[in-house]
């Protein structure tokens, strides 16, 4: 492609998605790709270039460096080398992870909006290619979308032998990574084995995959807004309503699954179609929580028939804090402490709020455990935290995460929006009092 057509055809692109690039972040790493697209960029705007270094080929590494460091003196165009390291079981994809994060972090500090990326069309065919093979539904489908926030794909409907042209005529030389040409990759073999086939049955194949996925886009916008107002955000979780799913067929109850888990991770993962299936299964069982514990940290918790919450499954702070007058956080609540005299029995009926006897000494929060008991008001008796919030339908995967106060000794004075302590209420011989009210964050 001559270098004339090759750049209307980055702005065309440009005008079509809205992507910003007056002044982007380039991601490059010496390859065809993203040399070809600081090439169009340094002629329709003012980049400012991101290499990052993760040292995983030594020397090569180096000298990759060198040549973006070299290229973009030449093109006047300023330039910063990161410099990571990176281990464990998949290098590529904590690579990518890493990448993308510096991006940001390094977008940031230079105040810049839009960070571009060399992602072709061949590139989405791939990731259709793979995504299909492993179940994936409509969201793996439709591949990599040009624009997603900040990130942008100028030459994402460009083929890759359309770069390699582009290129030629500039007499522009690049880096040629060689682990791209082992098979030890799944992606690898995809590009080296699987497409070259396909583009021999079907010539344009991987522009077809690419075009096809584009197609998918809009039928997932459209699908993304029939399901909007089932597949909300509550605090830390996404939820989905199980009534409302009922009246849905197959295809959207889905779809709302899959837009649940989207929304709490990378819009570039999504649920295989067992899984869609086998956390819709647990749905249709009656009664009590169940959970799944899916991929990239995240649970699925179907709740009492009425709804999925998906939450990143991080271990609970198990620690003791003081409880303070004033206002404080504690694990995704904020809770505020005043002093006060007597007790407001229509305030004190609230179940955001607890009025504690201040004589009883120092308070601390904490969250529930097993085996905590309580003397819940007026029962006469004990009784587990952990039973007395489930008596109130608190599910089960929340208990642990539910915050309680205690006095000196560990005794239980007041669960969050439920039970207080018998030995903790203010009555007519409490010199003074402390009203605590909770809020759980957004």
């Amino acid at each position: 492609m001559k270098p004339e057509a090759f750049l209307d055809s980055v702005r065309r692109t440009a005008e079509r998605y809205g992507m910003d690039l007056a002044r982007p972040l380039a991601m490059v790493s010496g390859g065809p790709d993203s040399v070809a697209m600081l090439r169009a960029l340094a002629k329709v705007g003012d980049p400012v270039v991101l290499h990052v270094d993760h040292g995983l080929r030594g020397d090569e590494s180096r000298e990759d460096a060198e040549f973006v460091r070299a290229l973009c003196e030449r093109l006047r165009v300023l330039c910063e080398v990161k410099e990571i390291q990176v281990d464990g079981s998949n290098l590529q994809e904590t690579a990518r992870l890493e990448r993308y994060r510096i991006a940001d972090e390094v977008a940031d500090g230079i105040g810049i909006s839009t960070v571009a990326t060399g992602h072709t069309a061949d590139d989405v065919a791939e990731t259709v290619l793979m995504n299909f093979a492993r179940g994936a539904g409509l969201r793996g489908l439709s591949g990599i979308p040009p624009v997603r926030g900040r990130f942008v794909r100028p030459l994402i409907r460009h083929r890759r032998a359309d770069v390699l042209r582009y290129l030629e005529h500039l007499e522009q030389p690049y880096r040629t990574d060689p682990t791209n040409l082992t098979p030890k990759y799944a992606r690898n073999r995809v590009r080296l084995e699987v497409l070259p086939v396909l583009e021999e049955l079907h010539p344009g194949a991987g522009g077809n995959i690419a075009h096809g996925a584009s197609l998918l886009r809009e039928d997932l916008a459209l699908l993304d807004s029939l399901v909007a107002g089932i597949v909300y955000r509550r605090g830390a979780e996404v939820v989905v309503r199980l009534a409302d799913l009922e009246g849905f067929p197959p295809a959207l109850r889905r779809h709302a699954v899959r837009r649940g888990y989207a929304m709490l991770v990378s819009e570039d993962d999504s649920l295989d179609s067992a899984t869609v299936e086998a956390i819709l299964k647990l749905a249709r069982k009656s009664g009590g929580t169940r959970v799944m514990y899916l991929a990239q940290n995240i649970v699925a918790a179907v709740r009492y028939g009425a709804e999925i919450a998906f939450y990143f499954g991080a271990e609970p702070f198990t620690g003791e804090r003081d409880l303070l007058h004033g206002e404080q956080g504690f694990e995704g609540w904020t809770i505020s402490v005043t002093e006060v005299r007597g007790l407001d029995a229509a305030d004190a009926a609230r179940p955001e709020v607890a009025y504690l006897d201040a004589g009883r000494g120092t308070y601390r929060v904490r969250l529930a455990r097993e085996g905590d008991t309580i003397r819940p008001l007026g029962l006469g008796g004990t009784k587990k935290v952990m039973r007395a919030m489930m008596d109130r339908g608190v599910p089960k995967d929340l208990r642990r995460r539910t915050p309680v106060i205690v006095d000196g000794g560990g005794r239980i004075a007041w669960i969050f929006l439920g039970e207080l302590g018998e030995e903790f209420r203010v009555d007519e011989t409490s010199e003074k009092a402390l009203r605590v009210e909770v809020e759980k964050n957004p």
